[in-house]
């Protein structure tokens, strides 16, 4: 399948005007060689990341980017987030949150991953629209369940876990999908662990991207109604049993004590447990804050994305969750982000050990961090071997691009896989910073059949454009309503990239 429009992408070049087009372009579009295979690029656009010399065996190949344009008129568009991967026949679907643009794209590619069209599950038309940001794909054949289904998580604006369904013929982009029984948060991701690291069971553990009232929390939903309940179980939020006791050792909580990271020794191993939060179902998100604070939930300065280790079931109850942090000069507790293994105890996921694998914070806060580079965690990855965090130094940063980084399961052997690409060219004023970040980051070798396969979401906030507006079709600037709330009409664009050889 062609691409409608070819476009230059160079320096000194006006980018993606509406009406003058050239036959110069860099690299194919989507879909220009039916046959071939699925490592070779497809986008015009060459990948925007740079793989340091440790990873020199890794390639990447640029799938889609928000140059490309399809048959059927999809683009690409709103800063990539959260994502997953479906086989569809011989081919595949991947669909994939667009964060800034307040919606949900599905993406329909061939076998060799040529795009072949695309459409909008969700779009900012929707009533209780949202930034889509970290989202997972609840497959029957891991999580449970006669169906596939798209969880996609609201973190601002509105606060609600949105279910929608991949294969769906006709989409209906401003239809409700709020998974209410799951509460309202500032919802980061939420993610299902497969059904068997607790038989009958629906455990989904989820990350609340916040710094205000209660600050960030660690959430559980959990439901006995069989595998796949998404509607009839109980909300629980993480607490620490024990905390450092300020010597490197361990002391049990005072009771009506509230505590936070700072509380906690980085590589230090702490129980926790998971309490409720009665009728959380029907609290809004003011009324959740509250209610966290009641319980004494533990808290996180803004927890994003979460993941669990792949290869077995019992592996499946070793949970990773990033925390963000808030940056240095804030008074809080923990400035560069942090981290964290939870291993949930075998027969209960209400109970377990928490440790701080991976800190940035080697020169404030409890100045005992390991990572000295690290700035701003973000999106992760788990596999059977290795866990991949993701940065976005987009608030703050440390004098570097954002990096993604490989250590082992305990946080240690710490390596930085790939740096983003800033190319002052892609934006409209010459003059980028550092401004960029990653999305999901996603094994795929098990669907398409190649070891060590990976897609991965780019999102260079750098890449600004009049064409990236109003193609998810709606347009913000009609809701006066939402821009007084601080919405916008987005004008941002993204890039989808393989990565064959990525250890697993």
């Amino acid at each position: 399948m062609k691409t409608v429009q070819k476009i230059l992408l160079g320096a000194g070049v006006v980018l993606f005007s509406s009406c003058e087009f050239v036959d110069d372009f860099i690299g194919d579009g989507p879909g220009e060689d039916e046959s071939g295979t699925i490592f070779e690029n497809k986008s015009n656009l060459d990948p925007l990341v740079a793989l340091t010399p440790q990873f020199n065996y890794v390639d990447a190949y640029s799938i889609l980017s928000s140059s490309d344009v399809l048959e059927d008129g999809f683009r690409l568009v709103g800063a990539q987030d959260g994502a997953g991967l479906l086989k569809d026949g011989d081919g595949y679907i991947y669909v994939t949150n667009a964060e800034d643009d307040y919606a949900v794209s599905r993406i329909k590619l061939d076998k060799n991953f040529n795009p072949i069209g695309g459409d909008w599950l969700l779009n900012s038309g929707v009533a209780d629209f949202a930034r889509q940001c970290s989202g997972t794909m609840w497959e029957a054949a891991i999580h449970g369940g006669s169906r596939d289904l798209f969880l996609s998580a609201s973190e601002s604006f509105n606060y609600d876990v949105k279910g929608i369904d991949p294969y769906v013929d006709t989409p209906t982009p401003t239809a409700d999908f709020g998974l209410d029984a799951l509460g309202e948060f500032a919802w980061e991701n939420a993610v299902p662990l497969p059904e068997g690291a607790y038989n009958g069971r629906t455990v989904i553990i989820g990350g609340d991207d916040d710094s205000s009232g209660s600050e960030g929390q660690v959430t559980l939903y959990y439901s006995e109604n069989g595998d796949a309940d998404l509607y009839g179980g109980k909300i629980y939020v993480l607490k620490f049993k024990q905390v450092s006791d300020g010597q490197g050792g361990v002391a049990e909580v005072v009771p009506g004590t509230i505590y936070n990271e700072s509380n906690l020794d980085y590589g230090v191993t702490y129980d926790v447990e998971f309490v409720e939060i009665e009728d959380g179902k029907q609290l809004t998100k003011s009324e959740m804050e509250d209610a966290c604070v009641a319980v004494g939930a533990s808290a996180f300065m803004r927890v994003e994305d979460v993941d669990y280790q792949k290869g077995t079931d019992a592996n499946a109850r070793n949970v990773f969750f990033a925390v963000t942090g808030r940056g240095p000069g804030r008074g809080t507790y923990n400035d560069w982000g942090t981290v964290y293994r939870l291993r949930l105890d075998d027969h209960s996921p209400f109970t377990g050990k928490l440790t701080q694998i991976v800190s940035g914070n080697t020169d404030t806060n409890n100045a005992d961090g390991n990572v000295a580079s690290l700035q701003s965690p973000d999106n992760i990855c788990v596999t059977e071997n290795f866990v991949y965090y993701q940065e976005d130094p987009n608030s703050f940063d440390r004098g570097h691009s954002a990096f993604i980084y490989q250590s082992d399961l305990n946080g240690q052997n710490n390596k930085v896989v790939l740096e983003m690409v800033v190319r002052q060219d892609l934006d409209p004023t010459g003059s980028t910073g550092l401004s960029g970040e990653y999305g999901a980051l996603i094994d795929i070798s098990d669907k398409v059949g190649e070891p060590d396969t990976f897609i991965l979401n780019l999102q260079p906030h750098y890449w600004e454009s009049d064409d990236f507006k109003n193609v998810d079709g709606h347009d913000m600037e009609t809701r006066p309503d939402a821009i007084a709330n601080g919405a916008r009409e987005d004008d941002q664009g993204g890039q989808i990239v393989l990565l064959r050889g990525l250890p697993r």
